[in-house]
């Protein structure tokens, strides 16, 4: 008699649902491999589980594993007992390296955001946060790590805005206010383009502070002006600036701080000015990327009234702050620049 049993652990659909029930496991291989400097290791020369245990401090058991694992990701290669660094942890995840990205990773950062994310349940039930982030001594405390990654992440898409700006390429110096700037990517993506720019780096005093260390290493601080202060206390002016920035602001404030911020900028921008907005965009269905839709129950955890919004979202709050026209620019990012005229 034939077998009835019709349950095949190796069906593809299942198989994905059991991977993603475990897929924490990888944020956690990576977080660990940061706090414990390996990818430094390797780089000073410890190659084998036992020298980069004896480096770190740590056990040779659970490096072995956990150096299989990073093999395993393809964040390591390995060559009979030993391991090397790919081109990629070369670059992002050696802490000496000028583009290090793994900041975010280190320290107290990383377990308040996998904690946060600990009470999602709790969380949805509620509709409240797990811990508040926007408000200033949050802000001080969790955003500096935080904008050093996001520094390299946005470097080259910030060039590319510069440039669907035409930065640079006009004998008019921009005017440009970049408002919660952090480390100040994006506008220093448009005083690299136009040495004439004169760029007014907007955030709390202390995050000022971690912007002012960027610009003196771009060489840019004597095109720079500061306005320090809580983005939505802060006087902007009217007529002041052709370029206002937001680069990845919206999603932290919600719709209606956003919208109010989105009608002070248009008194602060010159008639043609341009208000441009970086951030997580789902498209108009919210089906997708899965990012942005990810990232929208990040702000449950984080923010009182956070989220991401979609372009004809921004499309409808910008129209009813003044802006004449909304278009978008593919600036290589996550998700396109989307940018209001006066």
């Amino acid at each position: 008699m034939p077998e009835t049993n019709t349950f095949k652990p190796e069906e593809p659909a299942l198989r994905a649902v059991m991977e993603m029930q475990f897929s924490m496991a990888a944020s956690r291989v990576l977080a660990s491999a940061v706090q414990l400097g390996i990818f430094s290791q390797i780089a000073a020369g410890h190659t084998t589980a036992a020298e980069i245990a004896k480096a770190a401090e740590a056990s040779e058991r659970g490096m072995q594993m956990l150096l299989d694992a990073l093999t395993g990701f393809r964040l390591l290669n390995k060559d009979g007992g030993r391991y090397a660094l790919t081109a990629v942890t070369a670059q992002f995840l050696v802490r000496e390296s000028p583009q290090y990205a793994g900041a975010m990773l280190e320290g107290g950062g990383a377990h308040e955001m996998w904690n946060a994310w600990g009470h999602l349940t709790e969380a949805i039930r509620s509709g409240k946060p797990e811990r508040e982030t926007h408000v200033k001594e949050a802000a001080e405390e969790f955003f500096p790590n935080l904008v050093r990654s996001l520094h390299v992440m946005h470097s080259e898409p910030a060039k590319r805005l510069a440039a669907a700006l035409a930065a640079g390429t006009t004998h008019k110096a921009l005017r440009v206010v970049d408002v919660a700037c952090g480390s100040g990517v994006w506008g220093m993506g448009i005083a690299a383009a136009d040495r004439q720019a004169r760029v007014t780096a907007q955030d709390f005093p202390k995050v000022l502070d971690l912007t002012r260390e960027y610009l003196k290493r771009g060489g840019m601080e004597a095109q720079y002006d500061f306005l320090p202060g809580d983005l939505n206390e802060v006087d902007y002016g009217e007529n002041r600036f052709d370029v206002a920035l937001l680069g990845n602001i919206c999603h932290g404030m919600g719709e209606q701080v956003s919208r109010a911020l989105f009608a002070r900028l248009s008194r602060a921008l010159s008639p043609g000015g341009r208000i441009v907005i970086l951030d997580m965009i789902p498209n108009d269905d919210r089906t997708g990327p899965v990012f942005p839709l990810i990232f929208a129950l990040n702000m449950l955890l984080l923010t009182e009234n956070g989220g991401t919004y979609t372009v004809s979202q921004y499309r409808n709050w910008l129209g009813n702050a003044g802006f004449q026209r909304v278009e978008t620019a593919d600036i290589g990012s996550h998700s396109p620049a989307i940018i209001g005229v006066k």
